[in-house]
C-alpha cells in the first residue's frame, strides 16, 4: 500500500497547526495537576507482612477512612508500601514552627547585643548611645516575642483536636520566648505522633502486619526535587541548542529541537492534568525520557533533510517519518504493556511513568512529523537551497 507523501502538498506549513493546538489545550489542563506525596509531603509506611493483600481495595479503604490521605500502595520486599499525602493541619503547624524557629534566632542575637551592650554600659556610666543601643535591642525583643507568641497562638490553632490542649507540655509563658518555643514544638511534635497512631491504628484495622516504620517525608525535601527538575530541563534544552548548533552551524535546527522538546513536555503535563496522573518523583523521570525520544526523533529528521543529498527535500522528509514513526510506535507498545500491567497489578510508579511517557510520544507523533519537520523543509527550501 503506497502512502502519499504528505510533504509535497504545497500547503506543508499549515500543518504546524496541529502541535500549536495541541499546546494550547494543554495549557489549559496543567493547572490540574496535583502533587504525590513524594513531593509536597506526606508520611511512608512500611507493612512487614506475610498476608494476601489486594492493593485496590487497600487503598480504597485508606482513603475512606482518613481523609485527605490520597493514598499510594505497592508491593514492596516483604510487605506493602503506603505513601499518604501530608495532614493539612500538621503541614501549616510545620510552617508555623519553622517561623517561630526563624524568628527566635533573631531574638537570641538581640539578646546577646543586649547583654554586650549593658555590659560597656556598666564601665560606661551615662553615656547615651550605649543607653539608646540598649533600648532599641530590647524593644527587638519584646516584637520578636510578640511574632512568636502569633506564630505559636496559630499553630496551636490549626493544631486543634490533634492534642490534649490541657497536656503540661504545651503550657507556656507567653512573655517568654524560650518557653514558647519549647511548647510550639511540643505541640507539633504530639499532634505528629497522635496523627502517627491515628493512621496504624487505621491500617491494622485494614491489613495484618507484624511490624512497621513510619518516615515522615516534608514538603521542603519535594521544594527541592521540583526546583532540582527546573534546573535540569534548564540546562538540558541549552545543552540541547548548543550540540544541534554545532551539528548544523545554523540556529533554525536547534529551535526547532527545543520547541520539539518543550511541546512535548508541556503536552505530556497537560494529559497528566487530564487524565489525573500526578506529578511525582516517578512521572518527573518519564517527563525527562521524553527529553531523549524527542532529540532522536528530531535528529533523525533533521539530519536526513539537511545533511543527505540523494532525492528530493519532501521525499527525505518523508522517509524519515517513516523510519521515526516505526520506532515512536515500537515505544508506544511497549510502554502501553507496561501501563496495562501496572494498572492490573496496581504499581503506582510503574503507571506513572508509562502514562506520563505515552501522552508524549503520542505528542511527539504531531509536533516532530507536523511541526517540526515543515520547518526544517521549509528552512530547506526557501533558505539554504537558495544560498546554492
Amino acid at each position: 500500500m503506497n502512502i502519499p507523501n504528505i510533504y509535497n502538498s504545497k500547503n506543508y506549513k499549515y500543518y504546524a497547526i496541529v502541535p500549536i493546538v495541541l499546546l494550547v489545550a494543554s495549557l489549559f489542563f496543567i493547572g490540574s495537576i496535583h502533587l504525590d506525596s513524594s513531593l509536597k509531603g506526606g508520611v511512608n509506611i512500611q507493612l512487614q507482612t506475610n498476608s494476601s493483600v489486594n492493593i485496590r481495595s487497600i487503598t480504597t479503604l485508606i482513603n475512606s477512612k482518613i481523609p485527605g490521605a490520597e493514598a499510594s500502595v505497592s508491593k514492596s520486599p516483604g510487605g506493602v508500601s503506603v505513601l499518604i499525602d501530608e495532614n493539612s493541619s500538621i503541614a501549616s503547624a510545620f510552617t508555623y514552627l519553622l517561623s517561630i524557629y526563624g524568628v527566635y534566632s533573631n531574638y537570641t542575637n538581640e539578646e546577646v547585643l543586649v547583654a554586650n551592650y549593658q555590659n560597656s554600659l556598666a564601665s560606661q556610666p551615662g553615656n547615651s548611645t550605649l543607653s539608646a543601643l540598649v533600648s532599641a535591642a530590647q524593644a527587638n525583643e519584646t516584637k520578636d516575642t510578640q511574632l512568636i507568641a502569633g506564630s505559636l497562638a496559630s499553630e496551636l490553632a490549626v493544631l486543634h483536636g490533634m492534642y490534649n490542649t490541657s497536656s503540661p507540655s504545651i503550657a507556656y509563658n507567653s512573655s517568654n520566648a524560650q518557653s514558647m518555643v519549647n511548647a510550639a514544638k511540643a505541640a507539633y511534635t504530639q499532634a505528629s505522633a497522635n496523627y502517627e497512631d491515628k493512621i496504624i491504628s487505621t491500617l491494622h484495622g485494614i491489613v495484618q502486619f507484624s511490624s512497621y516504620s513510619y518516615q515522615d517525608v516534608t514538603p521542603t525535601l519535594g521544594s527541592f526535587f521540583l526546583k532540582q527538575m527546573k534546573d535540569i530541563l534548564i540546562v538540558s534544552f541549552i545543552l540541547i541548542g548548543i550540540a544541534v548548533f554545532f551539528v548544523f552551524r545554523s540556529a533554525v535546527p536547534p529551535l526547532a529541537a527545543i520547541f520539539g522538546a518543550a511541546n512535548d513536555i508541556v503536552i505530556a503535563l497537560g494529559g497528566m492534568g487530564l487524565f489525573g496522573i500526578p506529578l511525582g518523583i516517578a512521572s518527573i523521570g518519564g517527563l525527562l525520557m521524553l527529553i531523549g525520544y524527542s532529540i532522536d526523533t528530531e535528529l533523525l529528521s533533521s539530519i536526513r533533510i539537511l545533511k543527505r543529498g540523494e532525492e528530493t527535500p519532501q521525499e527525505r522528509a518523508f522517509g524519515a517519518m517513516k523510519t521515526g514513526t516505526t520506532m515512536t510506535f515500537a515505544a508506544i507498545i511497549t510502554f502501553s504493556i507496561l501501563l496495562i500491567m501496572s494498572y492490573e497489578t496496581f504499581i503506582p510508579t510503574y503507571f506513572e511513568i508509562s502514562g506520563v511517557v505515552l501522552i508524549g510520544l503520542v505528542a511527539d507523533l504531531a509536533t516532530t512529523w507536523l511541526g517540526n519537520v515543515p520547518m526544517i523543509l521549509w528552512y530547506k527550501l526557501k533558505r539554504v537551497d537558495k544560498v546554492g
